[in-house]
Parts: structure tokens; sequence; C-alpha cells
């Protein structure tokens, strides 16, 4: 974990330097607002799907600084400790700080993010489900963090936007590294 750590403080301070270092490309359109996207993930810092906003915050550019904010959740079946039917609804709020570089459609994504969590639990005992349930430890709220490093395709002016991205997840509860999302939506100035 602290390796891993270490290697996206690294990747974050490379790309701030990086971002400074460089003369802006004449090449790139100009326009006044701020970059935005709006996109559905599957899988990814919402668990299971989210619906989000990402915003640059540097007028001009499509590159830089930026954050997320999305709404998402998930309605799993399980069993509980007793082998009766048992149901948990889960809603989560990824908020993500960002960065992206490099210029015109492609990018390298690195971000850091909070992950409220709301779990509704309805059996007795422990839940038993495929994974999801080592982010949520206990009924009612809860945190989790996760990193965010991946690949963004993304219009020069308004159309379609892609991206995957690796989000390892930490929380109280457990460790995953191996948690990966996939995202289409809509980029526009």
């Amino acid at each position: 974990m602290k390796k891993l750590f270490l290697l996206f403080i690294g990747i974050l301070v490379a790309g701030a330097t990086f971002a400074q270092t460089e003369v802006y490309n004449s090449t790139q359109p100009a326009f006044d607002g701020f970059y935005k996207n709006i996109f559905v993930e599957g899988l990814g810092a919402g668990l299971l799907g989210s619906v989000n906003y990402d915003m640059r915050l540097q007028r001009g550019r499509m590159d830089g600084i930026g954050f997320r904010a999305g709404i998402g959740g998930a309605n799993l079946n399980g069993t509980d400790d007793y082998g009766e039917p048992a149901h948990i609804g889960i809603i989560t709020v990824p908020l993500e700080f960002n960065y992206l570089v490099g210029k015109k459609r492609s990018s390298f994504l690195a971000g850091i993010g909070l992950l409220p969590i709301y779990a509704s639990v309805q059996g007795n005992g422990t839940i038993n489900t495929t994974g999801e349930r080592a982010f949520i430890d206990a009924e009612g709220f809860g945190f989790a963090g996760y990193l965010s490093l991946g690949y963004r395709f993304q219009p020069l002016r308004n159309g379609f936007m892609f991206q995957i991205n690796w989000n390892p997840l930490i929380s109280k509860s457990g460790f995953s590294p191996a948690w990966f999302g996939i995202s289409l939506g809509y980029g526009f100035k």
C-alpha cells in the first residue's frame, strides 16, 4: 500500500512539473470556458455504477487539475448467517480531485478520492455476497478512499467521451487493489 501511494504521489508531481514547463499548444481549440464531462461509470469508484460530473479548473484547458462528483450505488442480494435471503441497498457519492496529463483528445488521469457510502441491510448478522460487502462493514454511513489511474479519450469540442481506469479502494473493512471502471459520456465546453 505504501509503495502504491508513493507511486501515485510521484505521478502527480511529475504531471504538475510537466504542466508547468510546457508551453501552451496553439493547435488546441481556444475557448474561455471550463471543459466539462458528464458520464456513466460501470464499476469504478461508485462500486457497481455511478453517474458523474467532471470539470477542469483552468479556463480554456482540457488538461490540468479538475474534480469529479457523482452518485451511484447498488442493490445486492445474498444470504444472512442463517441462510435466509438478505438484501443490501448501497448509495455512494464519489468525490475526487484529479489531474489530466496530455494534450488534445488522449490524456492520462491520476486522481484521489473520498467515497461516502450509505448502506441499508435487510437480514440478520453478516450478509454474504460476492465481494462488495468488503467495503460495507455495517448498516448506515461509512467512508472509503480510492485512487484513480487511467486513460481518458475526450472530444476537442463537444462529443463522445470514454475513460477506463484502475480504482484501488480502501476502507476500514479492507483493501481491494483489483477494482476497475469503464466510463462513457459526453464532453463539452
